[in-house]
């Protein structure tokens, strides 16, 4: 699994946002998007795509003040096979993703 995609799930765990707690998916993306060179990009939604397909984020269409927008969140069921893709087993190898 790609660094930045391990990032965004951690940063997600972190904030709890699990279920129906949901945050805007071009907020969660783009910064990690920033670090990565363009020729890694497709692969990079290549494997994002694969996730919510196979169930691990929620995606829905929610509306916001300036229209409508995609927002992202954990699927709670999926938490501890998500847990076993980061390796969650050490807290401090994991700060350095952050």
């Amino acid at each position: 699994m790609d660094d930045s995609l391990k990032k965004i799930l951690l940063w997600m765990l972190h904030r709890h946002i699990v279920g129906h707690k949901h945050f805007p998916e071009k907020l969660a993306i783009s910064p990690r998007l920033k670090h990565l060179p363009k020729y890694l990009h497709q692969s990079f939604y290549k494997e994002y795509e694969e996730l919510i397909v196979q169930g691990y984020f929620i995606r829905l269409k929610k509306r916001t003040g300036k229209g409508s927008g995609w927002h992202i969140s954990i699927n709670p069921e999926t938490i501890e096979e998500i847990k076993i893709l980061i390796g969650d087993d050490d807290e401090d190898a994991y700060r350095d993703l952050l």
